[in-house]
């Protein structure tokens, strides 16, 4: 019985390690790195430019570097008139097809063996000895003016120059890495070894979930991603490798991240062992099963990399976009006229001086990660007038991708010319306090109105003004009416004589402040009513009357 159970934990143990010897899928060559789900592109130093020499010649530098290749073809007919420049640091041979208007340089200590196509040797001229690129961009700049393009070219198989056309270039060849596709002006044909990208792929997979090795022993140190949207994916490099993302993901990695022109640090530590990848892959995010598993060995500076989602049609047209460098796009500034931030300032409408303008700065989102805007500074402009612009920052917020709130005063720009200005800020995109972007501006044009103060100022009353100044009229009359009676009652003498002009000259004295009001004030007469008189006249002629009546 004992036997039995220890043959079958001896076979459960053979099983698990053989399972744990391929613990994604099978592995498999990548010939000519790219197949229908995954595509992997060198990207070498080179750069190119619009320039062409006072007498009609364009000035191409060609660096190539050593590969399996043993003969390389070389192809100028289609070029316009050049100037071609060689340099490599291992013997090569070159198979010329011989273009009349082409001179052929060839760096000093550089081993280059042309053959022409229709027999014989061409001609060429030796350039001095350069250590560096930049030494041969510095050499042939000075000797013919400048520089039309710089390309560097490990084990082509045919090279073809087709010449620049139209295209709008800078005049300055600064190094930098390239993609293939980037180069309008050439054709390169590389020979590609097999052995140097190994993948497998499965579609039982439920999620996207993409895993990139590169073990400990390759010298890549920068790679971009192209990645589908909001797929899960684990990027494992030696130390020093650099990850720029190109979308939004969700990731993994034991390397530093660049997304958007910010850095991330790596999370977790991760060895080049499939077994502990997987382990961790599964883990962190909680799958059951990997939907392709990729192995790079291509020992190069730069490369760039697609992974294609499963219900794509195909992945050849994503491969002629670059990662996108970061823009001011994805930054944007709303103005407002209120400190609710619910009614957006037309951009036609005109801010008055003495008016506080209220700002919102916000940015895209970026899927998993959160970001904060920093202001560091604003100014306005306006031709040549250049004024930092002092501001608020209003309100905190502690939502993911908060917008930032600012608010602002334009009195400064009161006794100034100009009514059309432009509001710049310096901003900075952060994730956590250690890490921003390099500052960016995101900018809004307006129109500032001067205030105009009116010299004769009216005071306006509202509805409430008016309840509040008749209310206190009432209770006055009530408290005047209440006195005069107290006093009636008191002496015995009447006082209501005068009442009613006393109370007509309150109530002109109290809308007479203003003299724009409404109504005017109207003269107060002199003389007393032909009533009045006669009710004044008879009650003297009663109390007159009243003694001779009782002495008769």
């Amino acid at each position: 019985m004992r036997s039995i159970i220890c043959f079958i934990c001896v076979f459960l143990c053979l099983r698990t390690a053989a399972s744990d010897s391929s613990p994604f899928c099978e592995l498999n060559d990548v010939p000519g790195h790219s197949n229908e789900w995954i595509v992997l592109e060198e990207m070498s130093l080179g750069c190119w430019t619009n320039f062409i020499s006072q007498d009609g010649k364009e000035v191409h530098i060609l660096k190539l570097l050593k590969g399996q290749q043993s003969v390389s073809e070389l192809n100028l007919t289609a070029a316009n008139p050049s100037v071609v420049i060689i340099t490599s640091s291992s013997a090569q041979t070159i198979l010329l097809h011989d273009s009349p208007a082409v001179n052929i340089y060839v760096t000093n200590g550089t081993s280059i063996h042309l053959i022409l196509s229709n027999s014989g040797s061409p001609k060429t001229h030796v350039a001095p000895f350069a250590d560096s690129d930049s030494e041969v961009l510095e050499w042939a700049a000075k000797t013919f003016g400048g520089v039309t393009s710089f390309t560097t070219a490990r084990d082509p198989a045919i090279i073809t120059f087709t010449g620049i056309t139209g295209a709008q270039r800078p005049s300055t060849c600064d190094l930098q890495p390239e993609a293939q596709a980037d180069k309008q002006f050439i054709d390169l044909k590389l020979t590609l070894p097999s052995d140097e990208l190994k993948s497998c792929h499965t579609e039982l997979s439920k999620e996207q979930l993409h895993v990139i090795n590169i073990p400990d022993d390759i010298k890549i140190r920068n790679v971009s991603v192209h990645l589908p949207h909001n797929s899960k994916v684990v990027l494992r490099g030696p130390a020093g490798t650099v990850w720029n993302i190109a979308n939004d993901i969700q990731l993994l990695s034991n390397n530093h991240i660049s997304f958007k022109g910010f850095s991330l640090p790596p999370k977790k530590n991760i060895s080049d062992d499939p077994r502990e990848i997987r382990q961790k892959a599964l883990s962190y995010y909680n799958s059951t099963s990997v939907t392709s598993y990729s192995e790079i060995r291509l020992n190069v500076s730069h490369i760039q990399l697609w992974i294609r989602d499963s219900t794509s049609p195909s992945v050849s047209a994503e491969v002629k976009h670059t990662t996108p460098a970061p823009s001011t796009s994805t930054l944007q500034m709303q103005l407002f006229s209120s400190p609710d931030y619910r009614l957006p300032l037309d951009p036609s409408s005109k801010v008055q001086s003495d008016k506080r303008v209220y700002a919102e700065i916000s940015t895209e989102s970026y899927g998993e990660i959160s970001l904060s805007i920093k202001i560091s500074s604003c100014k306005v402009r306006s031709m040549q007038v250049v004024m930092q612009m002092p501001f608020k920052e209003e309100g905190a917020c502690y939502i993911k991708d908060c917008p930032k709130r600012l608010s602002f005063s334009f009195e400064m720009l009161q006794d100034l010319p100009s009514s059309s200005w432009e509001l710049e800020c310096a901003v900075q995109l952060c994730h956590g306090k250690m890490f921003c972007t390099n500052e960016m501006h995101v900018k809004r044009s307006l129109q500032v109105k001067p205030y105009i103060p009116n010299a004769n100022r009216c005071f306006e009353f509202g509805l409430s003004a008016v309840l509040g100044i008749a209310f206190g009229g009432f209770l006055i009359g009530v408290l005047l009416t209440g006195a005069l009676w107290f006093i009636k009652i008191r002496t015995g003498h009447p006082v209501a004589l005068g009442m009613r002009s006393t109370a007509a000259e309150l109530s002109v004295l109290s809308i007479s402040g203003c003299p724009c009001g409404l109504t005017k004030r109207q003269p107060v007469p002199t003389h007393s009513s032909p009533s009045e008189n006669s009710s004044a006249n008879a009650s003297i002629g009663s109390t007159q009357s009243t003694p001779t009546s009782s002495m008769a």
